[in-house]
């Protein structure tokens, strides 16, 4: 074993601890789970099977994705596709702690509880099911709602002649509202108080606001005595 790849084994070890299998010199194996610490439920599983080449990092190894848990060989096709092309596009590195990471993104991706799972689809088949249903209702033809219309004009008449018939002009309004005739009244005789109003009449009124105010208060300033003319 070169030492590049001794130090990059050394470093897994401490780093996977024991979801890390050394089978040998040229044989290793890292068990990968979406929640290693086992703080969250693990649905899926893939063990990453690594045999090393001779010359190693300066060609790809022999690299195999194990399904551990919940995974079928099939699932995980296209996903060994892509690890082998990481690896063919780190060649000349150590690759293995990045290889194990493009697993782990997928691993935490796809990480369903497999009855939710279920319950989705069951979901998802009933609606394509619902779709599928024939029409059941009644066809809108031309003649049909030539039908409909002609009955809906006919039970609409006699609402209309009724509402017409119902409805006063605003003269019939102001006949029949007698507490229009009031207010007109009311107004008037308001008037004719506010006419009867002179400075006569609010003379005394005016003297005695005057003699509580202290004029004192504007000695600097010239008070003009106020003449109040008697209305004619």
């Amino acid at each position: 074993m070169s030492e590049e790849k001794e130090m990059e084994v050394e470093a897994l070890s401490a780093i996977y601890m024991d979801h890390f299998n050394n089978i040998s010199s040229n044989h290793v194996q890292i068990t990968l789970l979406p929640n290693p610490g086992g703080d969250e439920p693990n649905f899926i599983g893939i063990i990453l099977d690594i045999i090393f080449s001779v010359d190693y990092p300066n060609s790809v190894p022999k690299i195999d994705l194990i399904p551990n848990l919940g995974l079928e060989k099939v699932d995980i096709l296209e996903l060994q596709g892509k690890v082998l092309q990481e690896a063919e596009n780190n060649i000349g590195m150590s690759m293995i702690f990045i290889l194990a990471g493009l697993i782990k993104e997928w691993l935490d991706e796809n990480n369903i509880d497999p009855d939710l799972e279920e319950e989705v689809e069951e979901s998802s088949s009933e609606e394509a099911e619902d779709d599928d249903k024939p029409f059941d209702g009644i066809p809108v033809t031309e003649e049909a709602f030539l039908i409909w219309r002609k009955k809906f004009i006919e039970e609409t008449k006699p609402f209309k002649k009724e509402k017409q018939l119902n409805k006063l002009t605003g003269r019939q309004l102001f006949e029949q509202d007698t507490s229009l005739n009031a207010s007109d009244s009311k107004f008037m005789e308001e008037g004719e108080e506010a006419s009867n109003i002179t400075v006569a009449s609010i003379k005394p009124k005016l003297e005695e606001v005057a003699a509580q105010v202290d004029w004192s208060l504007f000695a600097d300033e010239e008070i003009k005595d106020v003449d109040y003319e008697e209305d004619e």
